[in-house]
């Protein structure tokens, strides 16, 4: 007696845990093992069997449309009789329905392959797939009612066949396997609908290229179906590639009295003749979203059109002095929200100014992008002008793009405060990394350049190619900044040379300046210069500059004292020698340098420096000789990178000449000089000017 209490009393314990095993089993495992049990195999010989592998109910105009498919496999030696085969419907409740055989020319299955098989019938509005049964029978008349049931499909309670957000699902199109999944939602409301654009995507997973066939599309709400159409004409033939990833965007309109939880997208087939068609379900998928606003002030939405669905963000609105205005630039990034590359779309800007003032503006074409990867962005610039007086309170940029003879407003973006121009530090790198134009610029020297009526004042700057490829780098233009807040237009002269992967190119920026203007403090404002066209790669008239930034400029040398590391270009002379003395009537040079060259440099302009002897103190000058670096000079003289050893000569019978000079070397640019080196000398056979004692 206590021994059989005692066993009780384990197996109560054990039952115990088990349900609390079961309990505690994850819903995710549970709907896996429900699933496994309805698309179970069933052997109907000892090699062959018949497996359930979809099965769907979708509401119709008569009630609902139950399909059912199989794949009957067969395993034996010799042909499987599919007309041996059929299938039964009915509710738990015991009401049949009439099934229909989708393809009735399949007629039998060789040995080892298979064949998919699907049947369907209208059902009962109220009809839920746990209240049905169906069976594979075989005709056996050897049997009561020559019926013999060889496979039964039931379903759990609460059992249902769409794709769960986030999921997919694998559909057959002519006996290919193509994988379906939601990729984008997009719904907004407008008026008294709710304007629904949703993209799915569909990928190959067979061999061989299939036509995506034309399919009906509904949105299934708690009001009922609403039918889409499909927002790209051309996807009605869409070939599906293999591996190959496609989208398909949808379109349409919905009442937006409806509650928008519970949506599914049900996609269908047309079966039968025209007289008799029915639509087949092939998908059904959860599509959960929230709607798509842009609130008031907002710089950041979203819309869709033909090609996809893109994110807009107004990143920044600067001003900047252009001419008797100020260039308005909006900088605006786009971005693919879809799995699938999708065009760059060709959009229009209008800019609102406090509400009421539309302000026109265009768009600055990029150097490179045409597409967008799944995920990908670029950046856009829309430029228009203002009076440089004015002082909005609130800016607006609307998209719109045209279609057809339609012009159809995308995005209403709101930014009002004015981007701040970066500023490079003297010395530093400038670092550019935007695609087609992956650069560097760094700042390499400031000379001033003495005229009659007025100075050049130049800023040499050293920009390297980052691409790698060889290409024509960007024009720049600008304005040059004083202290006292006065604008110089900046003039840019720089070689149309292509420059090779990291290499480099010389640009002078420069700007007539009244002789006594004040150059302390002096700022560079420049930027990738534009014209109708985009970007001005090379050279060209600009007429705008887009992504300023501002260079605080190194303070200029001014010591003259020394010979060496005289600049032009991408050259430096180190002058070693002269010396010079009276032969009777005749000049007699001789002098020495050591020539080196920067190869990196595939541009410049400068190239040439000029030798001059001058009485400073009454502006006599007896002599101005050209030194050509690596050209061609006429009547002057020409070093080659190396050593290099030049003698003149000058007959100064007709000249008069004192015992005493300075020896100048100039460098010259659009007219004006600047000087690089100077020593006095006076005449004698020996002495070397240059040595450093003098």
């Amino acid at each position: 007696m206590r021994h059989s209490i005692r066993k009780t009393s384990i197996f109560i314990s054990l039952l115990m845990v088990l349900v609390v095993m079961l309990s505690a089993v994850p819903s995710s495992f549970a709907a896996a093992t429900a699933e496994a049990a309805v698309n179970k195999k069933v052997y109907i010989t000892k090699a062959s069997y018949v497996q359930l592998i979809d099965a769907n109910l979708i509401p119709s105009s008569s009630g609902a449309t139950a399909s059912f498919t199989f794949t009957f496999y067969n395993g034996d030696s010799k042909d499987l009789i599919l007309n041996d085969y059929w299938a039964r419907l009915r509710s738990v409740g015991g009401t049949k329905y009439t099934l229909t055989l989708l393809d009735q020319t399949k007629k039998k299955i060789a040995p080892k392959s298979s064949a998919t098989l699907t049947f369907y019938s209208q059902v009962g509005s109220k009809a839920s797939l746990d209240q049905l049964v169906i069976n594979i029978i075989k005709f056996d008349f050897s049997v009561s009612g020559y019926e013999r049931t060889v496979a039964k499909y039931t379903f759990p309670k609460g059992y249902s066949n769409f794709v769960k957000a986030g999921g997919f699902k694998t559909i057959l199109v002519n006996n290919s396997n193509v994988n379906v999944r939601i990729d984008q939602i997009n719904v907004r409301k407008k008026d008294k609908n709710y304007e629904f654009n949703l993209s799915y995507v569909v990928r190959n997973t067979s061999r061989f290229g299939v036509t995506l066939p034309q399919y009906n599309y509904y949105v299934q709400t708690s009001a009922g179906l609403y039918k889409l159409s499909l927002k790209n004409k051309t996807d009605e033939t869409l070939l599906l590639e293999p591996t190959v990833l496609n989208a398909v965007r949808l379109t349409g309109s919905i009442p937006s009295t409806l509650a928008i939880t519970g949506w599914k997208l049900i996609i269908t087939d047309n079966a039968g003749a025209e007289a008799n068609k029915v639509e087949l379900p092939v998908v059904t998928l959860d599509i959960p979203f929230k709607l798509t606003t842009t609130p008031a002030g907002s710089s950041v939405t979203t819309f869709t059109n033909e090609s996809g669905t893109y994110e807009v963000t107004l990143k920044s609105v600067q001003r900047l002095p252009w001419t008797t205005k100020d260039r308005v630039i909006a900088e605006m990034v786009i971005r693919n929200k879809e799995s699938v590359f999708v065009p760059l779309p060709d959009l229009t800007g209008q800019f609102v100014i406090d509400e009421n003032i539309k302000l026109d503006s265009k768009i600055v074409a990029g150097t490179e992008v045409i597409g967008l990867a799944p995920g990908g962005s670029a950046t856009v610039h829309f430029i228009g002008e203002i009076p440089f007086s004015y002082s909005w309170r609130k800016f607006s940029l609307q998209l719109s793009e045209k279609t057809g003879e339609q012009t159809n407003l995308l995005a209403d973006l709101t930014k009002s405060s004015i981007a701040a121009v970066p500023t490079v530090k003297a010395g530093s790198v400038y670092t550019q990394s935007v695609a087609g134009s992956q650069l560097t610029a760094q700042v390499t020297d400031v000379r001033t350049y003495k005229g009659e009526d007025s100075d050049i004042y130049a800023v040499y700057v050293e920009v390297t190619n980052k691409q790698n490829r060889s290409n024509f780098l960007p024009a720049w233009a600008g304005y040059f900044k004083t202290a006292d807040g006065n604008y110089y237009e900046v003039k840019m002269v720089k070689a149309n040379n292509v420059i090779k992967p990291s290499n480099k190119e010389q640009i002078i920026l420069y700007a007539d300046l009244p002789v006594n203007a004040n150059k302390e403090g002096i700022q560079l404002l420049i930027g990738e210069a534009y014209d109708d066209s985009g970007v001005i790669m090379g050279t060209g008239t600009a007429k705008g500059y887009i992504r300023p930034i501002q260079l605080e400029l190194p303070a200029e040398k001014t010591d003259i004292s020394s010979f060496k590391q005289m600049k032009a270009g991408p050259y430096t002379v180190d002058m070693t020698y002269f010396n010079a003395f009276m032969d009777g009537y005749l000049l007699d040079i001789d002098m020495g340098a050591t020539l080196v060259k920067d190869r990196m440099y595939d541009g410049f302009t400068q190239n040439k420096l000029t030798m001059v002897l001058e009485k400073e103190r009454t502006n006599e000058v007896i002599l101005t000789h050209t030194i050509d670096l690596e050209g061609k000079s006429d009547g002057g003289t020409t070093w080659k990178v190396g050593e290099n050893y030049s003698e003149l000569t000058k007959d100064m019978t007709t000249t008069p000449v004192w015992d005493d000079y300075t020896l100048n070397i100039y460098e010259t640019f659009e007219g004006h000089k600047i000087k690089l080196a100077s020593v006095d000398i006076s005449w004698s056979t020996y002495i070397n000017w240059l040595d450093g004692t003098h």
